[in-house]
């Protein structure tokens, strides 16, 4: 045994030595003073160091346990795995909701409005929901902007508006949409620099509707339609004309459909008869288009608008969409984007969202606020010419609007008269049927007296009343109030009279659907009045048409 090539031993491996056990055995250890007596492992000739171990003993074995607690153990170690895990799954899928709600919250853009709602029992209720196309250019590049077609202009604009009610059992959704032109009356504000040195005094006055945003932001927004429609806003979201590119593009493009063929200059649109397929930057050239397919009309980009709606839901909560976690994902960061949302709605979306993920697109109703003229042209104070506005049809859009307050549905047969057990005996025109704060009112200095229309708008706002101040003197001279009113707004006009004792009624053909005051000589202040009658329902006829709806399904793509 000197060496490991021992031919006695078989050993064909050359490297055996070196793992062979020292003369002695382990236990012995070697005598002091005597290493070059072991062998040792050499590398090329050299000898490796040697590395002494101290301290270290005969190996012990070690404690065994009997069949019975090895069993016992085992099972104890399953118990705590399978109780670990269990809690870890709690823990997760609990926490999971609360950091998806978290991630909403903490991801979306929020904007303070005032005038919103009380909202105590969000999301739970029904709740109307002003939703605000803005185009918002800060933060784009120059190639952003000319893809889009927004223009190069500084500051923000709306450029579509509609009213989004959702039914108390969140079963129904109703969506209102509001001619961006109407003619509207803007409230009293403070200037924010667009209408002469910031943090004046504005008074209320007729104007379009999109102008509410461009003078007021969204305060002024919510404030001007609450007085035009009589509904009570909850909640304000905002849309960015850009994320909203990212949203369809995230969704992999959407489908549309068009009766004839669209070049629009405008909006950079072409696209042919038929179904398209089209990304993100055509989808929001079809939403805008107007000069082309409906001669600067907006009546025309509503229906495209509200088609465009309904196909994005429905491929948005497809169960394709839905599948895929990629890209359910990235149209939901494409959303949060998008969007700037109260701080209350922001809290509550995600238990919104959740109560609304079976809504089917036949349960989502499109409406069109019903119309007295759609190009009435007028003069308002920031032109010297007659400029074209969308007249609303007063008593029509109020039962539109009462409807939505009293979360009725949109879509309504006409009621048939209840038969009388006998002849009521009251007179007519003894009860009023128009309350205040559903009369739009044009306020006119016919005097001369410097200020005098001014304060009787501010008396009759007071009084419940939308009043507006038209600029300037109507005329001079006159002694008493004059109320002036259009065909079909008897009931209204009775009620303004009952609050300014003393003014004379006259009927003027020329006025549509208008009323206005000539503030006189005698102008004696406004009295509250009260309204105890109830609001008669418009029967359609052949002149006025009823309230113009379809659901989300009828506006879909074949």
């Amino acid at each position: 045994m000197a060496d490991g090539h021992d031919s006695g031993r078989g050993d064909s491996d050359p490297l055996e030595h070196y793992f062979r056990p020292r003369p002695g055995g382990a236990a012995e250890g070697p005598a002091s003073g005597d290493e070059g007596d072991i062998e040792g492992v050499t590398i090329e000739g050299m000898p490796a160091p040697r590395v002494p171990v101290e301290g270290r003993g005969p190996r012990r074995p070690g404690p065994t346990l009997s069949p019975r607690a090895a069993v016992s153990a085992r099972r104890q170690r399953r118990f705590l795995m399978v109780t670990g895990t269990m809690s870890a799954f709690v823990l997760l899928t609990s926490g999971g909701a609360w950091a998806f709600q978290n991630y909403v919250t903490g991801a979306i853009d929020k904007v303070s409005v005032g005038g919103l709602g009380k909202g105590k029992d969000a999301p739970k209720g029904a709740m109307t929901i002003l939703v605000a196309g803005v185009d918002r250019r800060e933060g784009l590049t120059r190639e952003q902007q000319r893809a889009a077609r927004l223009g190069h202009e500084p500051g923000e604009r709306s450029d579509t508006m509609m009213l989004l009610h959702i039914s108390r059992d969140h079963d129904d959704v109703s969506v209102v949409n509001l001619p961006r032109d109407s003619y509207v009356t803007i409230p009293a504000h403070d200037s924010n620099g667009s209408e002469g040195a910031k943090g004046s005094r504005v008074p209320a006055r007729p104007g379009k509707l999109t102008w509410a945003y461009q003078f007021g932001g969204p305060d002024l927004t919510v404030d001007t339609i609450k007085r035009a429609t009589g509904v009570s806003i909850d909640h304000y979201v905002e849309v960015n004309f850009y994320g909203f590119v990212n949203m369809v593009d995230a969704l992999g493009g959407v489908d549309i459909c068009t009766e004839q063929p669209i070049d629009d200059a405008k909006s950079g649109l072409k696209l042919p008869a038929g179904k398209s397929h089209v990304d993100g930057l055509k989808a929001l050239g079809f939403a805008r288009a107007r000069y082309t397919l409906t001669g600067g009309s907006d009546l025309g980009r509503i229906d495209r608008q509200q088609q465009f709606m309904a196909q994005m839901m429905k491929q948005a909560l497809s169960s394709r969409t839905l599948s895929d976690p990629v890209k359910s994902t990235r149209f939901l960061n494409a959303a949060l984007k998008s969007l700037r949302v109260d701080p209350k709605l922001a809290k509550n979306l995600p238990k919104l969202a959740n109560q609304m993920k079976d809504l089917s697109t036949d349960r989502l109703t499109f409406a069109k606020v019903p119309l007295a003229n759609p190009d009435y042209n007028t003069v308002l104070w920031n032109a010297s010419t007659p400029q074209s506005t969308v007249q609303w049809d007063e008593r029509r859009a109020r039962d539109l609007f009462t409807r939505i307050r009293r979360d009725k549905a949109l879509a309504k047969e006409t009621p048939k008269p209840k038969p009388s057990a006998a002849p009521t005996t009251k007179k007519p025109g003894e009860e009023l049927t128009v309350p205040p704060d559903e009369i739009q009112v044009r306020v006119l200095n016919a005097i001369g007296t410097r200020g005098l229309a001014t304060r009787a708008g501010g008396e009759l706002n007071r009084a419940g009343f939308h009043a507006s101040v038209v600029p300037g003197v109507a005329r001079r001279g006159l002694q008493t109030t004059q109320i002036q009113y259009g065909p079909g707004r008897e009931d209204s006009a009775k009620t303004l009279a009952a609050a300014i004792p003393g003014a004379r009624l006259k009927k003027v053909s020329s006025l549509g659907s208008r009323i206005q005051v000539l503030v006189g000589g005698d102008w004696d202040g406004v009295k509250k009045v009260k309204v105890t009658g109830a609001s008669p329902t418009p029967t359609p006829s052949s002149g006025t048409p009823a309230v113009e709806t379809g659901t989300a399904t009828q506006k879909l793509c074949d």
